[in-house]
């Protein structure tokens, strides 16, 4: 039972209307509740000031024989109905049960849900680091097919023009510089094409490149392409030889700030021979 249902037993209690099962109940509650004693004390007390602030009065003889009259036909006619109020203490522990069973599968049908949430956040989050891994690896192959495909090409480009019955070469050695570093000029002298093949040059500093010269006899330096080496001084660099260069000049390749310059303004590493 609730407090709530034993406060309504109070009133009764206290004009002595409770039958001895209800009345049990009550007075095993009013043992561990002060509260409970003390309104009853005052619902008592209330009862007692009403019966003596009442005037003594009796029914007539005769209003007294009709009543005792009708009391013994009414008891005669009609079974016995108890007022007692009924305390279902069992339906009501049944329902408290399956509360209790409804709340419990709610926290367990919670707990599955967050667990299970957490799992497709764990998969997912792995699932996203593995494409993201993937993602890399494609570009990083992307990026390598890529440079693949431009060797390649520059190394036909390279065969085409040494296999050209209009190609000439030029030795490029290394200065004082770079003493180890050497590299080839080849160009066709119809078409202009040209090609150089470099090795043996030290690595470029991040904000310097290799830039290429042409020096006509009589002309100034005419600047060429820019160009970076690998991790061993190797480059193979495509080019178009100059008309004022085609019929005497020399090759020079220097050391210039990584945008290039209008002139030469670093130490030559590579210089074919002068005529």
């Amino acid at each position: 039972m609730e407090h709530q249902d034993y406060q309504e037993l109070l009133e009764l209690h206290a004009l002595d209307a409770l039958d001895v099962s209800e009345a049990r109940v009550l007075e095993a509650h009013l043992k561990t509740c002060t509260e409970c004693r003390d309104e009853l004390g005052q619902l008592r007390d209330t009862a007692g000031l009403l019966a003596h602030a009442a005037d003594p009065a009796g029914p007539s003889p005769e209003v007294r024989s009709r009543i005792l009259a009708g009391i013994s036909a009414d008891k005669q006619s009609q079974p016995v109905v108890s007022t007692a109020r009924a305390i279902p203490l069992k339906s009501r522990a049944e329902r408290n049960v399956w509360m209790i069973g409804l709340r419990l599968a709610a926290a367990i049908a919670l707990v599955a849900l967050l667990v299970g949430v957490i799992v497709l956040w764990r998969r997912d989050m792995k699932m996203r680091l593995e494409i993201a891994q993937l993602a890399r690896q494609v570009n990083t192959q992307q990026r390598e097919l890529v440079h693949d495909r431009d060797v390649l090409g520059r190394q036909r480009d390279a065969l085409a023009i040494l296999n050209s019955p209009n190609a000439k070469k030029m030795e490029l050695a290394g200065t004082q510089t770079a003493q180890t570093a050497r590299g080839t000029f080849v160009y066709d002298q119809k078409t202009g094409r040209a090609i150089l093949m470099a090795e043996g040059l030290p690595a470029t500093p991040t904000d310097k490149a290799y830039e290429l010269w042409f020096i006509p006899k009589g002309h100034s330096p005419m600047a060429g392409r820019i160009f970076t080496v690998d991790a061993s001084g190797h480059a193979m660099l495509p080019e178009n030889m100059p008309p004022e260069a085609m019929a005497n000049a020399v090759i020079a390749i220097t050391l210039e700030p990584k945008k290039g310059s209008a002139v030469p303004t670093g130490a030559i590493y590579l210089s074919s021979p002068s005529s």
